[in-house]
């Protein structure tokens, strides 16, 4: 036990001035009453944590219960949120070029499409992702910048550039269904909603519907602005879900906004939801579902209240919105030290402490209210003589350590389950597991069963007996989001570099200097089994299923004590699941060459029978400036090997940053490759990668030639 008193002090001190820093904080803000409306008594209920509590899945059912719960449960100072970005202007749609005259580019056009052709990288089979590039396997359709550009793209030889369609916002990313082309990003005019009379509280996101039967004049059919900002975008089946999150306001109505052309509505309240569960701060996430085969049919739009939003994975009936949460110490070192002082409170101390809980939210936030209560404990401690002080310093780290061992685990991904099905949107279920997540790729669903896997991060405390190394781990979950089993203590002192969930198995990816290849069985899930494990030199960023025997990884080369070398890509053979071997790699030369495709999954090609593998490669050396390259990587790729065939160069597609990768994406039609960096798409034919043609993505306003 710690006995020096100075150590006690200065950590009341410390406390002290960030309560002081919120309440000042507080002065800042001034709030005034909305005219017309009640004074009512304030609410406070501080933050406990309860592990195993049973969680429910509740709805709103008047506007005053949803601004009784934004009020109740807004921690910050600056809990009435803001504008933080607004949005647009109408689009304008030009032809950048008239097409060729060989070339049927409108409705009349009657060739038929290729059928082979590459679609997104997802994860998920039957769910589409939201990407800058799509094609139909005639055309393609991609963003860059504020630009889209449709592109006859085959026949290779006769690819052009038919129609643009330039933004005065963000677009961000793109899904196609036949002759619908939707597209949607941020949007950040704010003069545009002056004319509307709306102020942007939380940024604004832009979806635009085209009908591109006639790919040089496609048609504005819909037209609608999300409040929040832009979050993510998946499909299944017909409908399309784009995901936004917004901060509520609830000096003015709350509920998430929804313009469909300069017709305004906000989402219904029987249409937002929350759990039974203690918020500090929460926000919303939006889910808008959009009929993509038929956009005249009125969207769908629900709202769930969560804490943050930072990953989401989406299943073909079910999407998983997660973030991390964290349990502080000094925060729990204050809840001791004010359950240690509480018999010595005089009536006067009672009465202030319960006249700041009542105090009206609009006044002081919970934030504030728990630093203005704690103020009153430490002006106890303040009269305390020297003695007293360190009697109360030994009591409050005597309770403290007891309560820490109530405590296995500091942080928790919080999960929230939202069932969908064409176009209907349920919240089911919230749950937590110990740890926080890599990426999507660290869920998967089967069966109706969740599987996760976690690091729970190193933790150093104040008392060395409850510092901690990192370690992993596995859980199974039920439909309702109860923990069925948990296979944990995985790999002690390192931290998941990669995951894959192909049918019963997990392939795990960990690393600190070297990499342990784990392979985990999930056939059964009340009983999770680590099957074998191999450990190699250097990690595995992102793995793919070259079949059910092979797994492909990408990653970085690294040396025995654990750095990094160069790219590096495995093959692992894991038909004997007891033995995971690495059968096969391909290792860069230059050590700092990397890809995007070691976290953007969507930048990975790969086709089985084609024998292909693409992933944008670049490398910046300053003192070896020779061996730099910028472009993509060609790979034959088989069962037992993979060969380096060539790069594909984009130093002439680069951006600004040179020492930022210039390739994007890569597709196939075909017989032809085509890679993409922001201002070129490159045409190779893949049998021996000549070149086919090069296409230039540059947007001009005028219709003469430039040369």
């Amino acid at each position: 036990m710690i006995k020096n008193t100075k150590t006690f002090g200065i950590i009341m001190l410390i406390l002290s001035v960030i309560s002081l820093i919120m309440i000042s904080g507080c002065g800042q803000n001034i709030v005034y009453k909305i005219p017309g409306t009640k004074y009512t008594p304030g609410t406070y209920e501080p933050v406990s944590i309860e592990l195993g509590k049973e969680v429910n899945t509740k709805q709103f059912k008047t506007n005053e219960e949803l601004l009784n719960f934004i009020k109740d449960n807004s921690a910050r100072g600056d809990y009435y949120g803001g504008y933080r970005g607004g949005v647009l202007m109408e689009t304008m749609v030009k032809a950048a070029a008239a097409p060729s005259a060989d070339i049927a580019a409108g409705p009349e056009a009657t060739q038929t499409a290729p059928t082979d052709y590459s679609k997104t990288n997802v994860q998920v089979e039957n769910v589409d992702e939201a990407d800058i590039i799509k094609t139909d396997g005639n055309y393609i359709y991609t963003i860059t910048d504020n630009v889209l550009y449709i592109i006859k793209a085959y026949p290779g030889e006769d690819a052009v550039v038919v129609s643009t369609i330039k933004f005065d916002n963000s677009p961000a990313s793109l899904f196609i269904d036949g002759d619908n082309l939707a597209v949607f990003g941020s949007f950040y005019n704010i003069e545009h909603f002056k004319t509307l009379d709306f102020r942007p509280r939380s940024g604004m996101t832009f979806l635009n519907i085209y009908n591109i039967k006639d790919k040089a004049n496609p048609e504005l059919i819909k037209d609608y602005k999300f409040e929040g900002n832009y979050f993510r975008g998946r499909m299944t089946g017909d409908y399309a879900y784009i995901l936004t999150s917004t901060t509520p306001e609830y000096r003015i109505d709350p509920r998430p906004i929804i313009f469909e052309g300069t017709v305004k509505r906000a989402i219904p309240i029987d249409h937002i939801h929350y759990y039974d569960i203690p918020y500090q701060n929460p926000v919303f996430v939006n889910i808008h579902a959009i009929n993509m085969k038929d956009p005249s049919e009125a969207i769908n739009s629900e709202a769930i209240a969560v804490e943050s939003s930072q990953n989401l994975y989406m299943s073909e009936k079910n999407i998983y919105v997660t973030y991390t949460e964290y349990i502080d110490e000094y925060e729990l070192q204050k809840q001791v030290t004010m359950e240690i002082l509480e018999p010595k409170l005089s009536d006067a101390d009672k009465a202030l402490i319960e006249k700041i809980k009542l105090t009206d939210n609009d006044v002081l936030s919970k934030y504030e209210k728990e630093a203005k209560i704690y103020q009153v404990y430490e002006n106890i401690i303040a009269g305390m003589t020297q003695d007293e002080q360190d009697n109360l310093q030994d009591q409050a780290e005597e309770k403290l350590k007891k309560k820490l061992e109530e405590y296995k685990y500091f942080e928790f991904t919080v999960i929230n389950k939202v069932g969908v099905d064409d176009g209907k949107i349920t919240p089911s279920a919230n749950g937590k597991v110990p740890g926080h997540i890599m990426n999507q790729f660290s869920l998967d669903e089967k069966d109706n069963v969740l599987r996760i896997a976690t690091t729970v991060s190193q933790r150093w405390s104040r008392f060395g007996s409850q510092s901690t190394k990192s370690t992993n781990g596995v859980y199974t979950l039920d439909s309702d989001l109860n923990v069925l089993d948990q296979l944990e203590g995985l790999a002690e002192d390192e931290q998941i570099y990669s995951t894959r969930f192909i049918d019963n198995r997990l392939y795990m990816v960990t690393f600190k200097q070297v990499d342990p290849f784990f392979v985990i069985d999930l056939s059964d899930e009340k009983d999770i089994k680590e099957l074998g494990k191999l450990k190699i030199p250097g990690f595995s960023r992102y793995m793919h299923p070259y079949d059910e025997d092979v797994i492909i990884g990408i990653g970085q080369d690294a040396t025995e004590t654990g750095r990094t070398k160069g790219l590096k890509i495995s093959l692992f053979d894991v038909s004997d699941v007891n033995n995971p071997k690495e059968i096969a790699k391909y290792v860069t030369e230059e050590r700092y060459a990397q890809s995007t495709a070691l976290y953007e999954h969507k930048a990975f090609l790969f086709s089985k029978e084609k024998n292909l593998l693409v992933i944008p490669a670049y490398n910046y050396d300053y003192e070896h400036k020779s061996d730099n390259y910028n472009g993509a990587f060609v790979f034959e790729i088989k069962k037992d090997s993979i060969t380096l065939r060539g790069l594909i160069d984009h130093s002439e597609g680069k951006t600004e940053q040179y020492w930022q990768p210039s390739v994007e994406r890569s597709l196939y039609i075909e017989e032809l490759l085509y890679t993409k960096s922001p201002n070129l798409l490159r045409i190779n034919k893949i049998s021996d990668l000549s070149k086919v043609k090069n296409v230039e993505l540059k947007y001009t306003s005028t219709t003469i030639p430039i040369y």
